[in-house]
């Protein structure tokens, strides 16, 4: 944050305040001549960061009350800034205050309209300001700050006259509702205790008969007047000041002012300048004098000052949304471990119980095999029990038959065997169920080639007997071909077989019907 000063411009000289944690610190005086102009140069040249206030209290300036029709935005700008040339046209060190609005049906807005009538006492170290390109916050007049000293100090709603003491000189600022409507600034020829007090009273008297003929004050109406001067210049200024018909005083001490706008150090004497420099730190009113072209150095720095913080304010949500991630890692981090933990406990319980387990007939490889298969079945629109059913019919007719593997499917495959035209219309479709059955018939001592391969005739007609079964035979008991010779172990037809049962593999399609 950068440091603020506080300027006090009077008629005699400028003098230069820190600002320093709710303190006036005086720094330094200039007179108004070239010397003070080079001095107020060179201690600006160590201060071109610092932010600078002007406070004026100097005779030249006027004050004009006037109403404009209700307006807004830039027509209401404009009415105000022809006004401001009409009473100030030799200067542009202006500005405008509301004081609300008329209570009729037009609902005319009251303006108090105030502009520095002497530029050229002003210019000169407005000018360096700028040239050094220091900020300039605004530009005040002492008087506007009356009302913020007034509302403190508590004198009712009745006109008002407030009476300070600045710079060899009395301020007089005439208050209504606790609204500035006049002041001004009439030089002390005697700053002595009882030449203040003879001057507040005679000064008093004068602007009562002076806001009368202007019609400020009904005639007959009395004025209260308010005197801040030093603690022990209260009962002089009270001997004084008597009340009259006209006037009556309240003359307060500068050190109970001092405590009622929150001022740490009191003023030494009756000068008021510390009590209004203070309201200018703490409490700076929102309308000011400087045109646009010399708060142009501050604008610059608002608006560096915004990006900082902009920039600053980024930068601590990434610190806090780094802090959230890293917060939010290490908690992963931990629950982590805490499931891994859990886990191998798990494994290691697994373990234990596994090994108290009987041993299984087969090994993990085939009973996964085996139970993927079943799952694979579960999953099936269908089961083999209807082709089961009709199997097992052709099974009841012909009982030597023994079914050694049935490998059921449903779906459509590509026939094995020899590939020819019945294997082909055997094939299965899409969603019919086949299945490649191998079997045997076993050869008693007495049998021969003929009767086993009867008995297989009989089980294939068996089979086809059954609805929708179709049979591809690809392997028969015996090799049988036309021409040729049952092979079967012996070269005669009639002789007896081999004892060893006589394998066969056929296929069967089962046709589903929709």
């Amino acid at each position: 944050m950068p440091q603020r000063h506080l300027l006090y411009l009077s008629a005699h000289q400028l003098s230069a305040h820190a600002w320093k944690g709710g303190r006036l610190d005086a720094q330094a005086s200039f007179p108004h001549s070239e010397e003070g102009l080079v001095a107020f140069r060179q201690y600006l040249e160590k201060r071109r960061h610092d932010l600078f206030y002007l406070l004026i209290n100097v005779a030249d300036e006027g004050f004009q009350l006037d109403t404009i029709p209700f307006l807004q935005g830039k027509d209401r700008e404009a009415v105000i800034q022809r006004k401001l040339g009409q009473y100030f046209y030799s200067t542009n060190l202006n500005m405008a205050q509301r004081l609300g609005f008329e209570k009729n049906r037009r609902k005319d807005e009251r303006l108090l309209l105030a502009g520095f009538t002497n530029p050229a006492q002003i210019m000169p170290w407005t000018a360096l300001i700028q040239s050094l390109g220091v900020p300039l916050v605004g530009i005040y007049s002492l008087p506007l700050l009356g009302p913020q000293l007034l509302k403190k100090l508590q004198p009712g709603p009745a006109p008002c006259l407030m009476l300070t003491v600045q710079d060899h000189s009395l301020r007089q600022s005439f208050f209504d509702k606790g609204e500035l409507h006049f002041s001004r600034l009439v030089p002390l020829h005697d700053s002595s205790i009882h030449g203040i007090g003879h001057a507040m009273a005679a000064e008093a008297a004068k602007m009562h008969q002076y806001l009368t003929s202007q019609r400020l004050l009904a005639r007959g109406q009395s004025l209260q007047a308010l005197a801040l001067v030093h603690p022990q210049a209260v009962r002089a200024v009270q001997e004084a000041c008597s009340d009259s018909p006209a006037v009556t005083f309240r003359i307060v001490g500068n050190d109970e002012a001092a405590r009622l706008i929150g001022l740490a150090d009191a003023p030494e004497d009756s000068r008021s300048e510390a009590l209004f420099l203070h309201l200018l730190a703490v409490q700076t009113p929102a309308q000011q004098f400087a045109p646009p072209p010399l708060r142009h150095d501050y604008r610059v720095w608002q608006l560096k000052a915004l990006l900082s913080s902009g920039g600053l304010l980024v930068f601590l949500a990434c610190l806090l949304f780094a802090g959230k991630q890293l917060y939010d890692a290490s908690r992963l981090g931990s629950e982590r471990a805490a499931i891994q933990a859990q886990a191998d406990s798990a494994a290691q319980r697994y373990a234990e119980l596994a090994r108290t387990f009987p041993p299984m007939p087969v090994d993990n490889d085939t009973l996964r095999q085996v139970i993927n298969r079943y799952q694979a079945m579960e999953r099936q629109p269908t089961t083999p029990r209807d082709f089961y059913l009709l199997l097992s019919r052709a099974l009841e007719a012909t009982p030597q038959v023994e079914l050694e593997t049935i490998a059921w499917q449903r779906g459509g495959t590509s026939a094995g065997g020899n590939g020819n035209a019945t294997a082909a219309a055997a094939a299965p479709g899409e969603g019919d169920e086949s299945a490649l059955v191998r079997g045997s018939i076993p050869s008693g001592p007495q049998a021969n080639p003929r009767q086993v391969l009867a008995i297989f005739e009989r089980f294939l007609a068996a089979l086809r007997q059954q609805p929708g079964l179709q049979v591809n035979v690809q392997q028969q008991p015996f090799d049988v071909e036309s021409g040729k010779s049952l092979k079967g172990g012996s070269s005669s037809d009639d002789a007896p077989a081999s004892a060893e049962p006589r394998h066969f593999v056929v296929q069967i399609v089962h046709r589903v019907t929709p």
